[in-house]
């Protein structure tokens, strides 16, 4: 499943109102082309409308690929730093999902991610990884 929302957001530039598109979660199947705008760095980040001021919205993103059977999940490092962690994720390193996306199933085994280039480079990695496999195969 694929979840993506409209956010309304502040300018920290100008102050100008911006209407964004904010994605949640990423399904690699149901969403290929969210998967390629997340490896050219163009998800969950705001270009203001006005001053053209570009940040990235620093927010956690389950990505999940059901083809290669993983999911990776990014959070901002500042969860870390103030606990806010501990509301995701047990300390023995269990994810606590369900309260956060109750439709996915997330009994298995997920890899967390504190920055989003990390994230880019493992779904790479997991790629590369898959292609070899295929390769061997065929």
């Amino acid at each position: 499943m694929t979840i993506k929302r409209d956010m309304e957001i502040d300018c920290p530039n100008c102050g100008t109102s911006n209407l964004i598109l904010v994605w949640d979660t990423i399904n690699a199947q149901v969403s290929p082309e969210a998967k390629t705008g997340l490896l050219r760095g163009e998800i969950n980040v705001f270009r203001c409308r006005l001053c053209e001021e570009m940040i990235t919205i620093d927010k956690p993103l389950l990505y999940n690929d059901m083809e290669s059977k993983f999911m990776v999940w990014y959070f901002p490092f500042a969860w870390v730093e103030n606990g806010r962690i501990l509301d995701a994720v047990t300390p023995d390193g269990q994810t606590k999902g369900t309260e956060y996306f109750p439709e996915i199933d997330l009994s298995g085994r997920i890899h967390h991610v504190f920055d989003m280039n990390e994230l880019v480079r493992y779904i790479r990695f997991r790629d590369v990884l898959a292609e070899e496999v295929r390769h061997a195969a065929g």
